[in-house]
């Protein structure tokens, strides 16, 4: 929460912002640039191209590259590394998160699993994701981005803002789709970028 008791997607009165007397439209102007959201909405659309990208990848992905390994992991390992860090990133404080569907050395890629899921419940879990990535986003305003997402801080304990938090949650995604795609193109296919 900000000093001036504005928090992400509150919609609190203005009145606060108001100057005594007849200059009520610098409240109206400052209203427009605390609630913006055209950087946010921007943002948001890389996050939901990331995304997409993903589940392309999962659909033309074949049974025998989602199984193998590629870069020292199985291709599917990172593709559900890169899913699960939008809750690692976007997790707002108060949220329960999603139950895991491997133990933490699996998700952390610090060790493997024998158990390859389906692509099925692999798509299942990116929708289930980008639904906590668009509730985190969707309580941004552009005014917001400079400020800490105190979740992630601590979950990262270090320092990090919404506008950081953004770029991780499709940059992140990004770099191990690009594992992927790498293995796709090696074997002779068509990648998804």
């Amino acid at each position: 929460m900000r000093e001036d008791g504005v928090t992400p997607g509150n919609r609190r009165s203005w009145a606060c912002l108001a100057p005594a007397g007849k200059d009520r439209r610098r409240v109206t102007f400052a209203k427009e640039i605390l609630m913006s959201r055209n950087a946010v909405i921007s943002l948001q659309g890389s996050f939901h191209h990331a995304m997409g990208l993903l589940e392309q990848f999962i659909d033309v992905c074949p049974d025998a590259i989602w199984s193998g390994k590629f870069g020292g992991w199985p291709v599917w390992q990172q593709i559900y590394h890169g899913v699960v860090a939008t809750e690692f990133f976007a997790l707002r404080e108060g949220d329960a998160p999603t139950p895991a569907m491997y133990p933490q050395e699996v998700t952390l890629l610090s060790g493997a699993s024998d158990k390859v899921p389906s692509k099925a419940d692999m798509k299942q879990l990116l929708r289930t994701m980008k639904t906590v990535g668009d509730r985190y986003i969707n309580d941004l305003t552009d005014a917001d981005l400079g400020g800490k997402n105190e979740g992630l801080s601590v979950r990262m304990q270090r320092d990090t803002t919404h506008a950081a938090t953004l770029a991780l949650l499709s940059g992140h995604i990004l770099y191990h789709l690009g594992s992927g795609d790498a293995a796709l193109r090696e074997a002779g296919l068509k990648g998804v970028f």
